[in-house]
């Protein structure tokens, strides 16, 4: 039986996997040759990898095997004080939690108007670069259709009324939509809601909140959890990075998203997208203007009348 050692563990996985001794932990549900995935008993997700990445969900495994070749799906996994095991791997802990990080703030002006130049900069750089089967490619018409109906009917309102039901069976429209191991639809709405429920209270609005019920009643468990983090500010590094630097000069936010877009297949395009529009229309509340219509047409999204969306672009 392999023996690794893990030395770093969010808070949130280290809550978690605090049980008696002896106890199931949860039962593994997706493995890769990287990470694998542990529902628990909690309904919480944990994700062991042995990639340098942190996250609050995360445990860090340094490990140069595969692990499909020690552990597979519907396996439980147990506790047994500083150790977690199954009938083919034991996994101790070296080091303490990470220290509890406090949710990212953003003061409370942060400069619209370099975050509305941000916004429209990432909006050409998602133009140029390879899109094929993300929201962005044209080609998956039921997607990049159903994205676009989302930001006229769920995301644009929220500048001038605050009708969350309307964001909510909007949002369902897309839940769940998309290929891959999270869905295109998902990817995208995560990136939305961690830049706008993070900016909300500071340009006068109510974050949003999707029920758990009704993300799980429409894609995978994993990627209804993973957005469900997310729109609660439990954020991976890269996701909390990107937060950070709301508040510091314009380039940086580009930066900071930007070494999002290789995150999976088409996962880091999603996000970043999802990102940009929150961004956006944050930026339009804050400052009265109509800029995410610019944003949405340089992307191909045909959510609004053509003559308004040249005329803004040409005038913007």
């Amino acid at each position: 039986m392999p023996v690794l050692y893990a030395n770093q563990i969010g808070t949130l996985a280290a809550q978690a996997l605090d049980s008696d001794e002896g106890a199931t932990v949860g039962e593994i549900i997706a493995t890769f040759a990287h990470s694998f995935y542990v529902k628990t008993r909690d309904d919480q997700l944990l994700f062991f990898t042995n990639q340098s990445f942190h996250s609050p969900i995360t445990v860090n495994v340094p490990y140069s095997g595969s692990f499909t070749d020690v552990i597979k799906p519907l396996e439980p996994l147990y506790v047994n004080g500083r150790r977690l095991y199954n009938s083919n791997l034991s996994i101790e802990f070296t080091n303490n939690p990470q220290p509890a990080k406090k949710k990212v703030s953003i003061n409370n002006n942060p400069n619209y108007v370099n975050l509305t130049n941000a916004s429209n900069l990432l909006s050409t750089i998602l133009n140029v670069i390879e899109t094929a089967g993300s929201v962005l490619d044209r080609d998956q018409l039921t997607v990049h259709d159903s994205i676009a109906n989302f930001v006229k009917e769920g995301i644009l309102p929220l500048r001038t009324k605050e009708d969350l039901s309307k964001f909510a069976a909007a949002a369902s429209e897309i839940i769940g939509l998309g290929s891959g191991f999270t869905p295109s639809g998902d990817d995208f709405l995560l990136g939305f809601l961690v830049i706008y429920n993070s900016l909300a209270r500071v340009v006068a609005r109510t974050p949003i909140y999707i029920e758990l019920e009704q993300l799980t009643q429409r894609t995978n468990w994993i990627s209804a959890k993973l957005v469900d983090y997310a729109q609660h500010l439990q954020l991976d590094e890269h996701l909390r990075l990107v937060v950070q630097t709301i508040s510091n000069r314009y380039g940086d936010i580009v930066t900071a998203l930007e070494t999002l877009i290789p995150r999976g297949h088409t996962s880091g395009i999603d996000i970043t997208t999802g990102a940009t529009f929150g961004l956006s229309v944050a930026c339009d509340i804050a400052l009265g203007q109509r800029k995410t219509e610019v944003i949405a047409t340089k992307l191909g999204f045909q959510c609004l009348d053509s003559p308004t969306a040249r005329e803004l672009i040409l005038n913007p």
